[in-house]
């Protein structure tokens, strides 16, 4: 696998030095968007590395980031990595208890926080760091702690280390360490992923052929001549695909990254920016499809008769093309007339200058995906990767197929062991887990086969299908051993449902909680004129229930008799992270959400 450069570092500079005045980063300062050039970003980054080498860092240092997303993550990343050291993130949502342990773990002599609420949080659990960095202004008597301003400024005047960055940075290794990855931990203390220079540069050339690959099929009324690409930057810079897919490869690419530090002003900056391309989770989706499909269903701006002739006609047209057939002209007038008046207004829900829509994380239900392909025009490409092989599988334009997570990605080798358990190999593989010699061995093989826990399949034309956890399986009381996460996706394919939770170890039959997503459910009422007076009434509606059964039967009627869901419970509110029920990327916790409605499960078993 050829790579053009040997370090995140020497991207980066290349990178300044193709584009020094293009907008690397905008963030959201005063009701309006700052630009950061590439330029006055890396003089930053070289302030932050230098202040880090004149308070004595040295090579293999760790500095952790707690913040949100500002300019201060990519800045203390990238001068961390230039002094020689190791950046690690941590969520902003983690407790105080839950930071300690990756201080103490990371082995932590720097931390970097943006708010005071932050900085509040760990001050009663800091024994152990030399140094903490506040981005907002902060009480500079405080023991250990200096303001990011007074932090930056130090460094500019010690110049003096520029030329040992210089130095270190071209002596550097690609096989180096740079970036501890923790993971969210389902079910206890999360595992530090070692990340290499050529880890993150494999996956940034694997992110490129595949970006190269949708770009190739957009069409060319989507395009704009000679625009900087700009995105948005929501997700979590701790989390591994918003710091690699997201952070290098922007920087790879020369796209602009607009900081989205609250998300819940995600949709209202998505019309301001007018993004180029969206990389989302599917909750995003789902929650525009169901805006969108109520007011098609109510008429509210939209002629729902229009809307499904228009949906017909993107069929057929898709098909022919498919096929290699000549599209009869009045079919493709009548295509043109929709992608005039309705597709292009559905897509700019999004924003008048979309062009590419992917996800990942977890599957998106298939009406949604339906949605966003033959009704607003604008197929969503979902991926499939891990914090320890981000880059594992893609769909494209030219290979794609429903209910699959795509085709290996480049420089990605793909098998499936005896036990169903997908594999991994190549480039784009950590490095193994900090301090943790036996969770390296047994997730990476002798030959060099990363084991990725996940069971699925790769059907003869190379597409890979994701069926369940390994370490997920339930087995009943009659010894059938059954993936939950199959049943559990087979239900979350109806937008309405949030999240899904089976049961049945040492049982006779499966059952399941479910939890419902709000704004869709409140939509579902509207359209079917179901009265009620709160939402946790309105979730236990005979009219809801018989709705949710309804899935379930359908759902059921796709398994084996041993693997249908027999009874289940709607719950009155969703999972939360608050309370420690999911993780911050989505994932439940079996054991927390077992435990926390135990009582619930026992009826359903009564």
């Amino acid at each position: 696998m050829e790579q053009q450069f040997n370090t995140i570092y020497s991207m980066f500079c290349n990178r300044v030095q193709e584009t020094p005045d293009i907008a690397a980063y905008c963030e959201r300062l005063n009701n309006q968007w700052q630009p950061t050039s590439w330029q006055s970003l890396k003089d930053q980054v070289e302030y932050f590395a230098s202040a880090l080498m004149a308070h004595g860092f040295s090579k293999g240092d760790t500095v952790n980031i707690l913040a949100g997303n500002r300019l201060v993550w990519p800045i203390a990343d990238l001068g961390t990595i230039a002094a020689g050291g190791i950046s690690a993130g941590i969520y902003p949502t983690n407790s105080a208890g839950q930071c300690e342990y990756i201080f103490k773990h990371s082995e932590c002599k720097v931390l970097v926080v943006d708010t005071l609420d932050q900085l509040n949080k760990i001050l009663p659990v800091s024994q152990s760091l030399e140094l903490i960095i506040v981005k907002d202004p902060v009480d500079k008597s405080l023991d250990k702690v200096i303001q990011w301003d007074d932090f930056l400024e130090k460094g500019k005047a010690n110049p003096q280390y520029l030329n040992t960055i210089q130095k270190m940075t071209e002596n550097s290794d690609p096989e180096d360490i740079i970036i501890i990855v923790y993971t969210s931990g389902t079910t206890g203390m999360p595992k530090g992923a070692c990340l290499s220079n050529r880890y993150v540069l494999a996956s940034c050339e694997a992110l490129k052929h595949t970006v190269d690959a949708i770009n190739a099929a957009i069409p060319d009324v989507y395009k704009q001549a000679n625009e900087q690409p700009e995105s948005l930057s929501f997700l979590p810079y701790c989390h591994v695909a918003e710091r690699i897919s997201g952070m290098y490869n922007r920087m790879y690419l020369g796209v602009t990254g607009y900081l989205v530090d609250d998300i819940t002003k995600l949709y209202p900056y998505m019309l301001e920016v007018n993004p180029h391309s969206f990389a989302g989770l599917p909750r995003f989706f789902e929650k525009i499809y169901a805006k969108i499909k109520n007011d098609i269903e109510t008429e509210n701006g939209y002629d729902r008769d229009a809307f499904y002739r228009a949906v017909e006609f993107n069929k057929q047209v898709k098909q022919l093309n498919r096929e290699g057939k000549n599209v009869p002209i009045q079919i493709q007038q009548a295509y043109e007339n929709a992608e005039k008046n309705i597709f292009s207004k559905i897509r700019g829900t999004l924003g008048n200058r979309i062009m590419s829509l992917t996800s990942g994380a977890a599957p998106i239900p298939e009406d949604v995906l339906h949605f966003f392909e033959y009704g607003a025009n604008i197929p969503i490409y979902e991926a499939y990767g891990l914090t320890e092989f981000l880059c594992g599988a893609f769909n494209t334009p030219d290979a794609r197929k429903p209910r699959s997570v795509g085709c290996p990605m480049y420089g990605a080798q793909i098998k499936i062991a005896s036990d169903g358990e997908i594999l991994f190999k190549g480039p784009l593989l950590f490095s193994g887990y900090y301090k943790d010699e036996a969770a390296t061995n047994e997730a990476i093989d002798a030959d060099g086969w990363f084991h990725t826990g996940d069971i699925g399949k790769i059907d003869e034309d190379g597409f890979l299908f994701i069926t369940g956890r390994k370490k997920e399986f339930i087995k009943t009381s009659t010894g059938k051993k059954i993936s939950p996460l199959l049943l559990e996706n087979l239900c979350k394919r109806n937008h309405v449902i949030s999240n899904v939770m089976v049961f049945g170890d040492f049982k006779k039959y499966l059952t399941a909680l479910i939890t419902l997503n709000p704004d869709e459910l409140k939509g579902y009422a509207k359209v079917n004129q179901i009265e009620y007076n709160t939402y946790e009434a309105l979730t236990q509606h005979p009219e809801i229930i018989k709705m949710i059964e309804s899935i379930v039967q359908s759902v059921n009627a796709q398994v084996s008799r041993t693997e249908q869901i027999k009874k289940f419970r709607v719950l009155t509110r969703d999972f939360s992270v608050d309370q420690e029920e999911i993780t911050p990327t989505g994932k439940v916790k079996r054991k927390i959400v077992t435990a926390r409605f135990k009582d619930v499960i026992e009826t359903m078993y009564a």
